[in-house]
């Protein structure tokens, strides 16, 4: 990477730092001021990476983003305006006063709407560092200058905490093989800080977090940059969409009798591929994690330049994941990529939206779903017959057996080649996947996970360690799952090479845990059917969020008679609001679901748990059955919240149950049908008639639903069914009640038989009558 690049990558991702010094101090000068002097501050460090004739410009695209004095600044004062358009002229007038007083960032869910007129009181988040210990600062619970909420302020010591930590992240920059290193340590410094600190005081209502504006711009204005190189005056852009379909299929293609070992494992690995995935897109653009917009579950979206050699780029990196998972995994898991080229300056002038961007390339990744490795099959229109026939070899059983041998987990064969077989406690053989994918999920850490990549391959995992015991020095490619910031910033000073050439990834990965010679390893599912209160069954929660698709792309849209009737902020579908909303949910997800569940836990013995997936908008949970409902009632209240009580924002579950020796797979297929009848149920056909209904899409009417005992109900039933079940439980207890267990079961027999009756009209169904 250039030096030019260098600067105008830092200049964007600084450009606005002087509003977090307003945030913490006073608006009595402007944030481009204030931001030269904190960049002045750390000159040294600064210098070192750019040159002092870099620094200067450095410092030009901070003073003059608003009225550029430079090539850099120009180009950060474009994606200024793409970023989030609609404030940018309240901003360019800026003046210091105390007119800019409005402090706190505004939930994006308080301003969601599909079709309804609702109103939804602003929720506000409080400014607290996003730490595993703070997870609770997710849920916006404050109204605007509310006294009761926590405020960065520089006499309690935020802002010279702030610098402190910034100085140690600067300090690691040794030569040019560091930056793009630096830019990932910069973003997740930032994002610790700034994802709830406003990135606009000139209204109440702002709702753009200044951490995801800041990284916003200095993608977007890097992509501007790359493009104007090969095109000058050019302002096309590339939206490039990866996803890995089937991720469910592959995480519970387990055959093995005790799942628990591995299934964590291969969750977590997944979400590590399409972040692989994702930087391969990114090295071959020549781009940082500053364009990786978005990455949840195992889909990701990237702004990237429309130069000359985007199209073979964009090809040869499909190409290049596509051999690996042919490879690697022998077709069983598949990667889709579409795309979309747009007009920047179109966007800018609101005459096309991001959503729509968004649409028309998960047009053309849905359309290239059905031409998966079609490079590996068909060459400049000819059929490779080579890659048709599956010609392998596998490793030979013992002699007189015909049969090769299988993994012990997948039932599959392994393959001659793949480095033969391994083996993990109590199960052999194994491939060596398996037994990758058992390392990463068996133990409960509560630190850091160490995932080394293979130097040749970046895209292949080769060690997994605790980050305690990695390596002192480690110049290989690696990612850091679930990182703390402040454990990162100690290794910084004691394993300096520990975090070269590093990748950052946060998942959901809590589990109850079970002390095995001493160490603690995830639970396995029969301990867990013993903490049951009854019968020794388990459940497997599954949720997804409705309409998300169309939440994501229209939910911020806003028709000119609303904008002209309400004096509304013209167009709320500017990229760095997408982005925040979509970092929200990422955040809910990931380290809010693991300290939410680790709360839970703590209540009772009974509520054990087990996260196999969280991620974008699916969500699945294991746990004793008799806490299932209970769990997930308290769940969805807090999503509720969450949501600030916006009424198209919900969840559609399934509860399915099943002993705990049944095939993960056959139960998995089993959820996935409970999960269609639970939205048929109540699903809408959305219609021109429907649409006249404004409250279509709310929970009420819309699809949204709970699957449990073969019967589906609305989620604002949990309560009463939950209270049901507590009185047929202390009726049965209750000594001087004549109610028994045998009194029950005849009860859900005829309740069964009633249903049927219902569903077929046979009277012979009431005889019983």
């Amino acid at each position: 990477m250039i030096l030019n690049e260098k600067i105008l990558i830092l200049g964007s991702l600084f450009h606005d730092i002087g509003k977090f010094v307003q945030r913490c101090t006073d608006k009595s000068r402007t944030h481009s001021v204030k931001g030269v002097e904190f960049a002045d501050e750390f000159g040294n460090e600064f210098i070192k990476i750019l040159g002092k004739e870099g620094f200067e410009q450095f410092k030009k695209i901070i003073s003059t983003h608003h009225n550029p004095q430079n090539e850099f600044a120009r180009f950060c004062r474009a994606a200024d305006h793409i970023s989030a358009s609609e404030r940018v002229e309240k901003e360019e007038n800026e003046e210091g006063g105390t007119d800019w007083s409005n402090n706190f960032l505004c939930s994006l869910f308080t301003k969601i709407r599909l079709n309804s007129i609702q109103n939804i009181e602003s929720k506000y988040f409080q400014h607290q560092q996003l730490t595993k210990n703070n997870y609770n600062s997710l849920i916006p619970k404050y109204v605007q200058n509310d006294v009761n909420a926590q405020r960065y302020k520089d006499k309690e010591g935020n802002l010279g905490e702030f610098k402190i930590q910034l100085k140690i992240i600067l300090s690691f920059y040794k030569d040019e093989n560091d930056f793009n290193t630096l830019i990932n340590l910069l973003l997740i410094f930032f994002e610790k800080w700034l994802w709830c600190v406003p990135d606009f005081t000139g209204s109440p209502q702002t709702d753009i977090s200044l951490y995801n504006h800041l990284k916003d711009v200095a993608g977007l204005s890097h992509a501007i940059w790359k493009t104007q190189q090969d095109k000058p005056n050019d302002t096309n852009l590339n939206l490039v969409i990866g996803d890995i379909p089937g991720i469910q299929s592959y995480i519970f293609d387990v055959i093995h009798k005790k799942p628990a070992k591995i299934l964590r494992g291969r969750s977590i690995f997944v979400q590590v591929l399409a972040r692989n995935f994702a930087s391969k897109f990114l090295a071959a653009f020549g781009l940082t994690e500053c364009n990786l917009i978005m990455l949840a579950g195992g889909k990701f979206y990237i702004v990237a330049p429309d130069n000359n050699t985007f199209e073979d780029d964009y090809k040869k990196t499909i190409k290049d994941i596509e051999d690996y998972l042919a490879n690697t995994f022998y077709y069983e898991m598949g990667f889709v990529a579409g795309k979309s080229t747009f007009n920047w300056q179109d966007l800018k002038d609101h005459k096309i939206t991001f959503g729509e961007i968004v649409d028309k390339a998960t047009e053309d990744l849905n359309k290239n779903k059905n031409h998966q490795f079609r490079n590996r099959f068909i060459n400049e229109d000819k059929i490779n017959h080579a890659n048709l026939i599956l010609a392998e070899d596998y490793i030979e059983s013992a002699a007189g057996d015909s049969n090769s041998i299988k993994c012990k987990v997948t039932d599959k064969p392994i393959r001659l080649g793949k480095d033969d077989y391994y083996t993990i406690p109590g199960v052999q053989p194994v491939e060596k996947q398996i037994a990758l994918e058992y390392l990463i999920g068996h133990k409960v850490r509560e630190g850091t996970l160490f995932l080394e990549l293979e130097r040749e391959n970046k895209l292949k995992i080769t060690k997994v360690y605790d980050i305690d015991d990695a390596p002192k020095k480690s110049d290989e490619h690696k990612i850091l799952v679930n990182p703390s910031l402040d454990e990162l910033l100690e290794f910084q000073n004691k394993k300096k090479d520990l975090l070269r050439n590093t990748l950052f990834l946060e998942v959901a990965n809590y589990v109850s845990s079970q002390k095995e010679d001493g160490i603690d390893m995830a639970i396995d599912f029969e301990t867990m059917s013993g903490h049951n209160d009854g019968a020794k069954y388990l459940t497997l929660i599954k949720g997804d969020i409705d309409n998300l698709g169309l939440i994501m792309a229209y939910g911020l849209v806003r028709d000119k008679e609303e904008i002209k009737n309400k004096d509304e902020e013209k167009d709320l579908t500017a990229i760095s609001r997408t982005t925040t909303l979509s970092n929200h949910l990422k955040y809910f997800f990931s380290f809010f679901l693991n300290g939410f569940l680790a709360d839970w836990e703590k209540q009772k013995d009974e509520n054990k748990v087990y996260t196999v997936f969280a991620g974008g908008d699916d969500l699945m949970l294991i746990c004793p059955h008799s806490s299932s409902l209970a769990l997930l009632n308290r769940f969805n209240e807090t999503f509720t919240e969450f949501a600030c009580g916006n009424k198209e924002i919900h969840i559609s579950y399934s509860l399915t149950n099943f002993k705990h020796d049944t095939p993960i797979r056959i139960v998995a297929d089993m959820a996935e049908e409970n999960q269609k009848k639970s939205k048929n149920k109540f699903k809408n056909k959305i219609d021109k008639e429907e649409l006249d209904n404004l409250e279509c899409f709310c929970i009420n009417n819309d699809k949204t639903g709970t699957f449990l005992f073969d019967k589906v109900v609305k989620n604002n039933r949990h309560e009463d069914i939950i209270k049901e079940k507590d009185k047929l439980v202390n009726w049965v207890l209750d000594n001087n009640n004549p109610v028994t267990m045998g009194t029950i079961r005849n009860l859900l027999q005829i309740a069964e038989i009633i249903k049927e009756y219902e569903e077929k009209k046979d009277t012979s169904k009431l005889i019983w009558h």
